[in-house]
């Protein structure tokens, strides 16, 4: 493979969104009167970055990006399960609030790797397949389309099951297409900046990848 510039730093980025949604992603808050999981907020980076790695690097590339997240996010719930059963100093009284907030982690990494894991390859695959189709035409198009299919996957794995009995199913549906549509909204006001940093990076690193031939399986390293 050859050596980029850049690649490293998008990875890094990537690694980041992915980890700190572990501990955070359990916080409900109220938009509209509808509760949705805060990572609405900063979640769509990982998309992001995922739109600029497959439509810059191609799909192979941006797959085992994800998988690095995958790990980063199974390494980060070690440290949290030892943090939880370690006993605390005598001076410390409110171990508990570590307890409650890391207790959720487990659950939280077991279902929010599934939903990104099904979101990511979604996205990635729609991404590389339109920009196949239509010879590297339509970019913007083509982000907003693969982000639309994979938000609505990670959203429902994430809330059917990640928060499950922490949802009400009466609002269930609402919460999907709430926080699905905020997700797509917050990709949507950084779009601009995604198009020229693609661009960019397609410039500096020489490189403009169609995945043609590629292996699409999911589960491939």
């Amino acid at each position: 493979m050859r050596n980029y510039k850049f690649l490293n730093h998008i990875v890094l980025w990537n690694v980041f969104f992915a980890i700190i949604c572990i501990p955070t992603a359990g916080k409900l808050i109220d938009v509209m009167g509808i509760p949705l999981s805060i990572s609405i907020y900063y979640f769509p980076f990982v998309y992001i970055f995922a739109d600029i790695l497959t439509e810059v690097y191609g799909y192979a590339i941006a797959r085992r990006v994800l998988w690095y997240c995958i790990f980063a996010q199974l390494l980060g719930i070690v440290i949290f399960e030892f943090v939880i059963f370690y006993p605390p100093s005598a001076v410390m009284t409110n171990n508990q609030s570590y307890v409650d907030v890391l207790s959720a982690a487990p659950r939280l990494v077991l279902f929010g790797t599934l939903a990104m894991f099904a979101g990511d390859i979604a996205n990635n695959y729609v991404l590389a397949k339109m920009k196949v189709w239509t010879n590297g035409r339509y970019i913007s198009a083509r982000f907003v389309t693969s982000t639309l299919c994979g938000q609505m996957a990670n959203t429902a794995v994430f809330y059917i099951f990640g928060l499950w009995g922490m949802i009400p199913t009466s609002v269930l549906a609402k919460s999907i297409l709430a926080a699905s549509f905020t997700k797509v909204g917050v990709e949507l006001l950084v779009l601009p900046v995604t198009l020229k940093v693609s661009l960019w990076l397609k410039r500096i690193e020489n490189v403009d990848y169609f995945d043609r031939g590629t292996n699409f399986n999911p589960l491939k390293f």
